[in-house]
């Protein structure tokens, strides 16, 4: 996983921010302003335009109008629509239901019709803004700019002091290169608002667009004047002449800012950039170091630092990992509780020290001790502690996860694997039990169906058998193929010789599922014996214990325990192989483990098979 995304240019990027925001004022763009206005154009009164018409269509239209506005504040828009429709048959000329209608047309995806009615309407009444700004609209969002310019810089003369329609016309006369226009507006807006930021740094670039670098520094110039006390935009001069490498002169800047705010955090970043980019490398490490390591840096510039400081060190020479690693380890010492600090640890081990688990994992236990919300940190450590079997600290994780994030069922599945590892069956159903309550509609049905398998073998192990059979049956209805929950179940009724025809159904399942696992084909195999279909047994448990296969290499592998072994004794034996059929049960004997039954001793002694 790559957690590394910050270079040696990120302090140089932070410095020149200001320029690259485009031009913002204090009221938001014309889409944002047309719909707070949100101008309905619904009226208690006709149109005037009906006034032109004969009284028996002006009444026609009164009451048409008038109803189809009701409709549409009713929300019955296909009523509505048709009347508006009946308007526009009786006057094909009235600007109001033209838009009424036109709106309609855009939303029902006839973007042609709709806007051949937004024109029409624009030119019966060319001094209703409404219409400008909806054709304006349309065309910005088709992104053609060049068609909504004209509606733009009518509404501009129209309403001269909306500083989102100006702000707007500047981001159109930028796209289509036309930075004197831009600049004229612009112009206009600091006549409305007065001196801003964005439209000074805007108005620079676009100097700079032109080539007039003497305009382009006097524009921020006078936001200085304006502002005096800033200093973010003296500094924004230096970075400026820093970026074209007029270095003497960014210098100059960078010392008249000193001496009025010297403890500038931005100042010192500036400093340290002209500093690398002059090649003057005693100054840029003797600042670099004192910044980084120094308790008065303010938290967001000691991590830009830190990321500069290990690229810088990781690409010199093979002792930089160590110089990083202390500066790491400094720095732990002086903000022990930084959690910052700990994921940037956590992103320069990902990249740069991939095999050194254990330090990864100590940094992601402080993160997950310092912030338990994290789940980030917290699942990555029950992966961990999980795959290696590290389980009385998987409990404590588990048992922390669950207490912070109790919606989390892999936090309760975990629980109980670490405890059931440990012995602690009663803990381990518990965990179980409290995972399957905080099940919702939204939870995996999957992982709700490992917790009822686990909690079916727990409970098998415990001597409740009924209840592991109930947990079995739920299981199935999340997860009708889960196989583990399918092999046990039907295994633990095979032993009981109860309902073999639904255990073999299970189990063989089970085998069409995963043909050549040896457990399930074992499971099944001793179902056919049961059944005493001892010649089918016989053919699904040679797979599991050839007989050909030497003693050693049944006796070590791993998926072979003794009462597999007896199981292929017993069915040897009912087939007529005395002499396999001992075999095997030595080799049970050998084995040993769980299962093997009481008689194994006295079957070996008889030489033949024997159930009491």
């Amino acid at each position: 996983m790559d957690f590394w995304s910050w270079t040696r240019s990120a302090v140089f990027l932070l410095l020149l921010l200001p320029f690259l925001s485009g031009c913002k004022t204090k009221k938001g763009t014309i889409r944002e302003e047309s719909q707070a206005l949100s101008p309905s154009l619904v009226t208690n009164r006709p149109p005037s335009s009906f006034s032109q018409l004969p009284l028996s269509d002006q009444r026609r239209l009164e009451y048409l109008y008038l109803e189809a506005n009701r409709l549409k504040m009713e929300d019955n828009h296909a009523a509505a629509f048709d009347l508006f429709e009946h308007c526009l048959e009786i006057d094909p000329d009235i600007p109001e239901v033209l838009y009424s209608l036109a709106i309609y047309r855009q939303l029902m995806r006839q973007d042609t019709t709709a806007v051949r009615l937004l024109h029409r309407a624009a030119e019966l009444d060319p001094l209703n803004t409404y219409y400008l700004e909806a054709l304006a609209s349309y065309y910005l969002d088709h992104r053609r700019v060049e068609d909504a310019l004209p509606h733009l810089e009518q509404l501009a003369k129209l309403q001269p002091r909306r500083s989102d329609v100006l702000s707007q016309l500047v981001n159109s006369y930028s796209s289509l290169s036309r930075p004197t226009d831009a600049i004229r507006v612009l112009d206009r807006i600091e006549l409305l608002e007065g001196k801003m930021a964005s439209v000074s740094y805007r108005k620079f670039g676009l100097y700079k667009e032109l080539g007039d670098e003497k305009k382009a520094f006097a524009e921020l110039e006078a936001l200085c004047n304006e502002y005096p006390h800033e200093m973010s935009y003296r500094l924004a001069i230096g970075n400026q002449l820093l970026q074209a490498n007029r270095f003497d002169e960014a210098q100059k800047v960078y010392d008249q800012v000193r001496q009025i705010d010297p403890d500038n955090d931005a100042l010192k970043l500036s400093m340290l950039e002209l500093y690398r980019q002059t090649s003057d490398d005693a100054r840029y490490e003797q600042m670099r170091d004192s910044l980084l390591f120094s308790e008065h840096t303010a938290p967001q510039m000691r991590m830009v630092l830190l990321r500069n400081y290990i690229s810088d060190e990781m690409a010199n020479d093979i002792t930089g990992r160590q110089r990083v690693q202390s500066a790491f380890q400094h720095l732990r010492q002086q903000m022990p509780r930084d959690l910052d600090l700990l994921q940037l640890q956590a992103a320069y081990l990902a990249t740069y020290e991939r095999a050194n688990d254990s330090a990864f994992v100590a940094v992601m236990d402080r993160v997950n001790e310092l912030e338990p919300a994290n789940t980030q940190a917290l699942f990555y450590l029950i992966q961990y502690y999980g795959e290696h079997k590290q389980f009385q600290r998987l409990e404590d994780i588990c048992r922390r996860g669950v207490l912070t994030h109790p919606e989390e069922l892999v936090c309760h599945f975990y629980l109980g694997i670490a405890c059931y590892q440990q012995e602690k069956k009663a803990e381990a159903l518990k965990a179980f039990q409290d995972g399957i309550v905080q099940k919702t509609e939204e939870s995996r049905p999957t992982m709700v169906a490992e917790l009822y398998s686990l909690m079916g073998e727990v409970l098998h192990e415990m001597g409740r058998e009924e209840e592991a059979f109930a947990a079995y049956d739920s299981c199935l209805v999340y997860q009708d193929d889960n196989v583990g929950c399918l092999n046990n179940y039907a295994y633990f009724l095979s032993l009981r010789n109860q309902q073999l025809d639904k255990a073999e159904e299970m189990s063989y399942r089970t085998i069409r599922l995963e043909p050549d696992n040896k457990t399930y084909l074992d499971t099944y195999a001793w179902i056919l014996f049961m059944k005493e279909r001892y010649g089918e047994a016989q053919i699904y448990i040679d797979r599991v214990c050839p007989p050909t296969a030497t003693d050693s290499a049944l006796l070590s592998d791993p998926s072979l325990s003794g009462v597999v072994m007896e199981h292929a004794g017993d069915i040897a034996a009912k087939n007529g192989n005395a002499e396999q059929a001992l075999r095997f049960w030595k080799l049970a004997e050998q084995a040993g483990g769980t299962g093997i039954t009481a008689l194994l001793p006295k079957k070996i002694k008889l030489k033949k098979y024997v159930n009491k």
